[in-house]
């Protein structure tokens, strides 16, 4: 008789920034299934014709957003000491992507409620005036955007209430941004759609023979919905 096994997960926070900022979420998940593999861990495999490792994301990443807080959720058969598991990962990893803590969570990822991001816009104009314009754009009782739908349309809508702080500053000549959005599976707010509405409501990035005009988006932080750290 087959003796069941009661797997274990482990919680593991990495940073995916630089050039792998250009992959895709199901890219991440493939790449992150070589890389588990190969450090020969105890995995938990799925049941089916196609076993795979059980890995499960929070919060996954639009292209072209930097990350230096990710959470990624592997189910093991057996307990491991963390240290051995960030080790073994590492030595599979570039300098993109590294994992900087691993550990045995007390929460689950649906926990994870919001994200704190820096953005910084490089547009023509980008002075205190402009700051304040935005900042004052993105406290209004609305905030309405176009978001594409799964059937390719776009529609309004009211993004407001998955913002929760907003803070815009001019800096070396360009917009920095600071917000927290929402994280949350079922309301999640992409940091895109906050650019869009200031392109349009404040004339951002207007201007398409600039070519030194663009935008770079960090996610730097995750909470739970009390605002502590999220674990």
């Amino acid at each position: 008789m087959v003796q069941e096994v009661t797997p274990v997960t482990v919680r593991i926070r990495f940073f995916k920034t630089g050039n792998l900022q250009y992959i895709s979420h199901l890219d991440l998940v493939r790449t992150m299934n070589r890389i588990v593999t190969r450090a020969a861990l105890p995995l938990w495999y799925t049941e089916g014709f196609n076993p795979k490792p059980k890995m499960v994301f929070a919060a996954p990443l639009s292209i072209g957003t930097e990350s230096l807080t990710e959470f990624m959720d592997l189910r093991l058969t057996e307990r491991v000491e963390p240290a051995l598991v960030m080790e073994a990962l590492n030595r599979n990893l570039t300098d993109d992507m590294r994992v900087t803590e691993v550990y045995y969570p007390e929460t689950r990822l649906t926990d994870l409620k919001w994200l704190r991001y820096d953005i910084t816009i490089d547009t023509e104009g980008a002075d205190a005036a402009l700051a304040e314009t935005c900042e004052a754009l993105l406290a209004k009782e609305q905030v309405l955007t176009e978001k594409k739908g799964k059937n390719g349309e776009f529609r309004e809508v009211d993004i407001r209430p998955l913002i929760r702080t907003t803070k815009v500053t001019a800096e070396s000549g360009a917009l920095r941004l600071f917000c927290i959005l929402s994280g949350d599976a079922s309301a999640f707010l992409n940091p895109e759609l906050v650019i869009r509405y200031l392109k349009k409501t404040a004339g951002i990035l207007s201007d398409p023979c600039i070519v030194r005009e663009g935008y770079r988006i960090v996610r730097m932080e995750a909470y739970r919905e009390d605002m502590t750290p999220f674990r």
